[in-house]
């Protein structure tokens, strides 16, 4: 009995698990007939949507960097154009191996720690999009990684657009240079502008007129196999270059400052009197512009930047200097718009200028002194003691008021990034900034360009212009054109300021005396001006650096670093002027012995060539 128990509930419950089993195979073909019916509903009425997806697999959309705008002087000369250089570049998410491609790729290639540390960086935050490694890569380098691409996942050969600038250092300060896109650019920058484009323009016109010369980037939808290669390209869109630019420069003007400042410190600036087209702007020592293309390695970036003679920093619009003696002729067209100068009265200037109460005396540059002499006679010769009585009766603030209009102190608004301002002093600017008294003795020190005063070259160069122009100050630009739409659109010239003397005759006096600095028997800079075919106008400086006290020792006996700046203002051919310009060079002693033969070949240069 108990077996037959037994027997019957085995028979039972295979019975129920058999009709469990069907129930299971029931339900499963229901789901299985749901599940095609989905599908099939999917693909009649989700065609498109899912090839998309489908197709978002194997088609890769590429950005393609537009050409930069090119850059050319006023005579259609070109300033900087690009070429194409080839890099090493890897996307993260292709590559298998990381830690083991890098190893590798250090074999086949000179990789710097640097260029690793960057990739990492960058490559964290873009592990599916396009990394450039290893930049500049040489024809023997590109032909050892083609043959090897086939073996590295997710390593490609990218071609990139590079910059190259035909007068390298020679324009280096004005065009500026393009460097690599860093992280914090990235912050603030719109990426969407800058879809495949790896530089950006750091310094000068490049900087300036960054949103002008980029374009608009393309795109490629190629087809890519599952390491990331292309195999086909489906569609492009290609890419808007940027506008070209034609400036004001004339380069082979710019060329010749350059090389006339070769091995010296110092800075030239050449104006076109009636537009302010600037015409040179040079600034020593330089740089070349191409070492910033690819990133500077530590010991490169160290020298440029530590070096005492500051190669990165553009003089011409960023050193402030003391004027020295070419600050007269503008103190004396604001001595005769005070009435405290006239062009008839005579003065006799000793070898030194007293205060009243004031111990020390102020010493003429000439140790006998100059005698009798008159306004005119005084620039010509450079008569400190004369300009140290006259801006004695001015007053500072006089001063202050009459060479304002002429730009001095002031930023030119130049269409270049880092411009500087000078210092005009007044009464109230000492106030405010040093909270003491304004006294005497500064003021008789402004009057031969010395103490506060400081002006950079440009806006000395300016001054000169306005007064070649007889008192129409342009607003300087190095910008001329642009392309729009294919066709170029010219700028036109502004006027800045409008200077009215009440008596026009003393620009021409102030401009004959100007002309005899250079031409006369006895003026500063007849060496310069000797055999010249056309008239010049100039004026010699020299600025002290430091304060020599009672004494002051030969030249040869002070030390280079502290010695006299030499300063020279020019304009020419002094009846119609086509050319002004400013020359200053650090630590050159005498305006006649340096600044002035600069200034004379700038002149012959632009002047006398073959038109």
């Amino acid at each position: 009995m108990p077996a037959f128990r037994t027997r019957s509930r085995t028979v039972g419950d295979a019975r129920r698990i058999k009709h469990r089993l069907h129930q299971l195979a029931g339900l499963g073909s229901v789901v299985l007939l749901a599940l095609l019916a989905r599908v099939g509903w999917m693909q009649t009425t989700h065609t498109e949507h899912f090839a998309a997806l489908s197709a978002g697999n194997h088609l890769r959309q590429i950005p393609v960097a537009p050409p930069r705008g090119l850059i050319f002087d006023r005579h259609g000369n070109l300033l900087a154009d690009n070429n194409v250089q080839y890099g090493l570049s890897l996307v993260p998410a292709q590559v298998g191996d990381m830690p083991a491609t890098l190893e590798r790729l250090q074999a086949l290639l000179p990789i710097r720690e640097r260029e690793l540390q960057h990739f990492r960086h960058q490559s964290r935050e873009r592990r599916y999009e396009t990394n450039m490694l290893k930049p500049n890569l040489s024809e023997r380098d590109i032909a050892r990684m083609a043959a090897r691409l086939h073996q590295l996942p997710g390593v490609h050969l990218e071609a990139y657009p590079s910059r190259r600038y035909a007068y390298r250092e020679a324009t280096a300060h004005v065009l500026g240079y393009l460097s690599v896109i860093s992280e914090q650019d990235r912050e603030h920058i719109d990426l969407h502008h800058y879809r495949g484009i790896r530089h950006i323009g750091r310094t000068g016109i490049e900087h300036q007129y960054e949103a002008m010369l980029l374009g608009t980037s393309g795109l490629l939808q190629a087809e890519v196999n599952s390491r990331g290669r292309i195999l086909t390209q489906r569609d492009r869109q290609a890419p808007a270059p940027g506008a070209n630019l034609i400036l004001t420069l004339d380069a082979e003007l710019q060329r010749t400052a350059n090389e006339a400042l070769a091995g010296m410190t110092g800075a030239i600036v050449a104006i076109e009197p009636h537009t302010g087209d600037i015409l040179a702007l040079a600034s020593a020592p330089g740089f070349d512009p191409h070492l910033f293309n690819h990133g500077l390695d530590a010991e490169t970036y160290r020298q440029l930047t530590y070096s005492p003679k500051r190669p990165l920093l553009n003089r011409a619009i960023q050193g402030r200097y003391a004027p020295g003696s070419t600050i007269k002729p503008f103190m004396a067209l604001a001595g005769l718009a005070t009435g405290h100068a006239t062009l008839e009265k005579r003065f006799f200037a000793g070898p030194h200028f007293k205060l009243p109460n004031y111990s020390r005396p102020f010493r003429d540059w000439k140790d006998e002194g100059h005698g009798w002499v008159t306004l005119a006679s005084s620039i010509t010769q450079s008569c400190d003691v004369y300009f140290y009585a006259l801006a004695h009766r001015m007053g500072i603030d006089a001063i202050h008021d009459h060479l304002q209009p002429f730009g001095l102190g002031q930023r030119q608004q130049l269409d270049l990034p880092g411009e500087r301002s000078g210092l005009l002093p007044s009464v109230a600017w000492k106030r405010q900034q040093y909270g003491q008294a304004w006294y005497p003795g500064e003021t008789v020190n402004v009057g031969i360009g010395q103490g506060y005063l400081l002006v950079t070259p440009l806006q000395l160069a300016a001054a000169t212009a306005t007064l070649a122009t007889r008192g129409i100050r342009m607003q300087p630009r190095l910008l001329r054109a642009h392309n729009a739409d294919g066709a170029y659109a010219y700028i036109e010239p502004v006027v800045a300021e409008r200077i009215a003397l009440e008596n026009p005759a003393w620009w021409d006096a102030v401009t004959a005396a100007m002309v005899d600095v250079v031409h006369a028997p006895n003026g500063t800079a007849r060496r310069s001006g000797a055999n010249a075919p056309y008239r010049i106008a100039g004026k010699t400086g020299t600025a002290q650096v430091i304060s020599y006290g009672k004494e002051r020792p030969d030249s040869d006996d002070i030390p280079e670093h502290i010695r006299d700046h030499s300063l020279f203002i020019a304009f020419a051919p002094a009846e119609q002027p086509r050319i002004a310009l400013a020359v200053i060079v650090e630590h050159g002693g005498h305006g006649s012995t340096k600044a002035a033969p600069i200034a004379r070949k700038l002149l012959d240069r632009y002047l006398l060539r073959p038109s």
